[in-house]
């Protein structure tokens, strides 16, 4: 079977063909890659449910702009947004002028015959070569589709219809963690290409681990426009570029090579910026060179390889890392969250108690308005707090003689009635008015819930946290102790 065929869906396809489980034959595979390969599946479990257990699924959940989203850190919240499962293997971005040997070493490094190599412009697309399970091609919309960091390619006018991935069964070298894009040849005159070249390799350059560039010695090297592109790149990706001069073979004598090699060095000197740092390798396929040839002249080949061997063991390093620093940030949201809900869930306690206590405040606030406006302009006592009678009251004997009640002094009035009715009232009036007002702004502010987390919010934060905790950094442990037991073949280290 073939990756057309292959019943894993695009999502699977995302990291690779080694991110599957291995067949019968194939080659048992390194300890760097059982590492990308493991940290990727903590990352994304691939299982298809909306309910994953791993970290795209948490940072997802963790990251919605929910009523807690502003309270927590800004650094923690864009590493849980920016979230993405690591890739597993660099990207190696060979550019350079027509004929630099961008095709011819990456067939050398793959060890097949997978790109076309001649003097003529064989490279009109960009090919993107991957180790598979079996020898195939993928056009341009498959592979924008299994490879959703390369979507922005899609937008460039023309480039689908010239992109192309190419696997290969290989395992040479270090090619099953590494991926070559081998991009059209830079050349000045009236040569279209059929999409903007340039703006695809700036875009590329964007998700490549190490920018190559080809320079050939035979009077192509210094083209505008290849020398162009090279000085925009290093502007902005400094750090990822390396610069061979290919072909070393064929540069003529020690005088030939020697002014070759310094045009093409003052030539770069003068659009770096920094260059300080700036070396020219020089390199040739050696199975193409006599052996007198691959004795006598320097061959940079090999440090070339040694160099993605590096890239290689520093990307393990960074996923192991970036594995530990993302359950960090992820599990410190969740405690952000835990925290906040507490004080969210005390504040509607309180809230509840306001909303009871400053109700039957203002319901009495009102009720001694109402009575207030009756006794003072309806001049009607609903309570008789105010009534009183002037005549003394009388009681009859059985004999029929009227007893009348003598009361000394002036007749007792309520207090109550008193203030209610003090300089006409209006003193009370404008006391209960602002009372009620107050009791009114009071309530607005005291009773407002906030919104916390339901039931189910708060299980799902626990079940994250408790997996973090407990399997995710468990995994983590042992995949820094393997990389450490294969660097230092030493079981108890």
């Amino acid at each position: 079977s073939n990756f057309r065929h292959s019943p894993l869906s695009e999502r699977h396809l995302e990291l690779g063909e080694i991110a599957m489980p291995p067949k019968k034959g194939d080659p048992e595979q390194t300890v760097s890659e059982k590492i990308l390969v493991e940290a990727s599946r903590v990352y994304d479990a691939r299982d298809g449910e909306e309910d994953s257990k791993d970290l795209k699924t948490y940072a997802a959940f963790l990251s919605r702009q929910d009523a807690f989203y502003k309270h927590i850190p800004k650094t923690l919240m864009d590493r849980a947004i920016n979230l993405r499962p690591p890739r597993d293997r660099i990207t190696c971005l060979l550019i350079g002028n027509h004929s630099a040997g961008k095709s011819s070493f990456t067939n050398w490094y793959v060890g097949e015959q997978i790109q076309n190599e001649s003097v003529a412009i064989e490279t009109a697309g960009i090919t993107i070569i991957r180790r598979g399970r079996s020898r195939t091609t993928w056009k341009g919309p498959q592979t924008i589709s299994a490879f959703p960091h390369l979507e922005n390619l899609a937008k460039i006018d023309g480039v689908v219809d010239f992109l192309a991935t190419e696997f290969s069964t290989s395992v040479e070298k270090n090619f099953p963690l590494v991926e070559f894009i081998d991009t059209p040849g830079l050349t000045d005159g009236t040569l279209k290409y059929p999409f903007d070249v340039d703006q695809v390799i700036y875009e590329l350059a964007e998700h490549a681990t190490m920018i190559m560039v080809f320079l050939d010695p035979i009077g192509k090297a210094l083209v505008s426009r290849c020398m162009n592109v090279v000085e925009r790149l290093a502007f902005k990706h400094a750090a990822k570029m390396s610069y061979y001069l290919t072909k070393f073979d064929t540069a003529g004598d020690e005088v030939d090579r020697t002014n070759v090699v310094s045009q093409i060095v003052q030539e770069l000197q003068g659009r770096m910026r920094a260059t300080h740092a700036l070396k020219l390798h020089t390199m040739f396929l050696p199975e193409r060179a006599t052996e007198e040839v691959r004795r006598g002249l320097p061959n940079k080949i090999d440090e070339l390889c040694q160099n993605i061997q590096r890239e290689i063991d520093s990307r393990v390093q960074d996923v192991l890392d970036n594995l530990s620093k993302d359950c960090e940030a992820l599990s410190a949201i969740v405690d952000e969250k835990v925290e906040r809900n507490k004080k969210c869930v005390n504040h509607n306690r309180f809230a509840s108690v306001w909303y009871t206590v400053l109700s039957c405040g203002f319901m009495l606030l009102l009720s001694v308005l109402a009575y207030w406006a009756l006794l003072n302009f309806g001049e009607t006592d609903v309570g008789g707090f105010c009534t009183h009678s002037d005549e003394p009251a009388s009681v009859q004997l059985p004999s029929g003689e009227v007893i009348k009640e003598v009361s000394e002094g002036k007749a007792k009035v309520s207090l109550y009635c008193s203030l209610l009715r003090l300089g006409g009232g209006i003193p009370a009036g404008i006391l209960l008015v602002a009372l009620m007002v107050g009791t009114a702004v009071l309530w607005f502010k005291k009773t407002k819930q906030v919104e916390q987390l339901s039931g189910e919010e708060k299980k799902k934060l626990e079940a994250i946290q408790t997996h973090i905790n407990g399997t995710i950094i468990k995994q983590h442990k042992q995949l820094k102790k393997k990389l450490t037991e294969d660097v230092l073949e030493d079981k108890l280290a």
